[in-house]
Formats: structure tokens, sequence, C-alpha cells
């Protein structure tokens, strides 16, 4: 059985300018699902527009997003874990988020996630903690599952060797965060081949308890 809904992601929610968020998104498509019978994972095929009808498609254990006559986005169960990185400490990763090189030079500054530019979003700045490895602290307000995959994704973002495009993300929702609770976020690339790269995030809560992981896959955008 097929259900059907429409879905706006409202402006607030962007990642590049006038684009949805891509951790956001593909939070809102594993939302849209439900619990499945093993870990959900989205493929953005195409960026998603803010603020505009989208059509979403729902079935067990999948999801389809579509704007207009193209597929944007897809989400299907797997059987596959997520992997999880090891803890960094609080104050190392506030440290390292001293460092962030988007306070510098951002390719969009006003990210929900990772942008510098408002004050009504995450406002992550990962900062190295060893090779292809950033972290930084969050204190979450919201904790909707669509902000988790948002901060799941940026960190990730800005491990990997050069700016890149997120294609397909898969997560893991543990344990729910603590508002107002500093937590950890701490990402890592894993592989590199070509123009493609896979990252590993995870966030840790109060007392080192794992909150979400998830794996994604980056791509060099084309010129």
């Amino acid at each position: 059985m097929i259900a059907e809904s429409g879905v706006v992601v409202p402006a607030r929610f962007s990642g590049a300018p006038d684009t949805a968020h891509g951790g956001y998104t593909c939070g809102v498509l594993a939302s849209s699902v439900g619990p499945v019978d093993g870990t959900p994972v989205v493929s953005l095929l195409l960026p998603v527009p803010l603020e505009q009808p989208l059509h979403l498609e729902i079935s067990p254990d999948q999801a389809v997003l579509v704007f207009g006559e193209q597929v944007v986005a897809t989400m299907v169960a797997s059987p596959d874990p997520v992997p999880v990185l090891p803890p960094v400490g609080v104050l190392e990763a506030e440290r390292a988020a001293e460092s962030f090189a988007g306070f510098d030079a951002h390719p969009s500054p006003t990210c929900f996630a990772c942008g510098h530019d408002r004050l009504d979003g995450l406002m992550l700045a990962p900062g190295l903690v060893g090779e292809n490895e950033v972290a930084c602290t969050w204190t979450p307000v919201e904790t909707s599952p669509e902000v988790l995959w948002a901060a799941l994704d940026c960190p990730a973002s800005w491990a990997t060797d050069e700016p890149m495009t997120l294609t397909r993300m898969a997560a893991d929702l543990v344990s729910p965060p603590v508002p107002g609770e500093r937590h950890v976020v701490v990402a890592r690339q894993v592989r590199r081949v070509g123009p493609v790269a896979a990252t590993v995030t995870s966030i840790y809560g109060p007392g080192d308890v794992l909150v979400a992981t998830a794996t994604a896959q980056w791509t060099v955008p084309e010129l």
C-alpha cells in the first residue's frame, strides 16, 4: 500500500543558498516512513527546493520525494548497521571549534547546520582534531529527528578533502539528545576514491552516551 502526502521544506532549513539542507531532507524522508526494519538510507538525486510543494510517496520501508515530474530523493531500508566513531572529549571539541575553517571562508554561510550568518540555526563549528577528522560541541534546543540528521550531516562535509555534495546518507538515531546540555559531534572521512568520499559522524551526549551515528557519501560537484 502506498500513502501520498504533500511536503514543503521551509526556507529556514537551507543548505546551499535556495536549496534544502541535505541532512534535514534525509531526515524528512526517514521520519515520513517511521521505524523501519533496518537502517534508513536516503539518496539525494537532485537539489531539493525550498518553499515549493513536493510530493511524497510512502510505502513500508520506502519513500520517494518528487518535485514536479522529477524524483529528487529516495529512501530504502538496509540491513547494514551504521558504524560508530569513538567519542572526543568536550574540552578537545571546544578547542577544535575555535579553529573552524568556516569562520574565515564558508561556501554557504547561511546553512542551517553550520552557517554562522544566522542565529536560528545549529551554528556548528567543526574543527580539526586529526587528519580528516573534526569535532565540535552542540547544545541542542530542537531535538526532532530531522534536526538530528542535519547535525550529523555538516560536520562530515568539513572532514572531507575538499568541498563536496552530499549524495547518500544513512543514520541510526540511538537515544534522544538532552536539550540544554553540551553534546559532542565527531566526524571523519574514512575513504576517498576518485571524486567520491565516505564519512562517519557520531553524536555523543553527557556521559559519552551515543545519541546518533551516520554514514554519508560525498561527490565532487561537476563543473
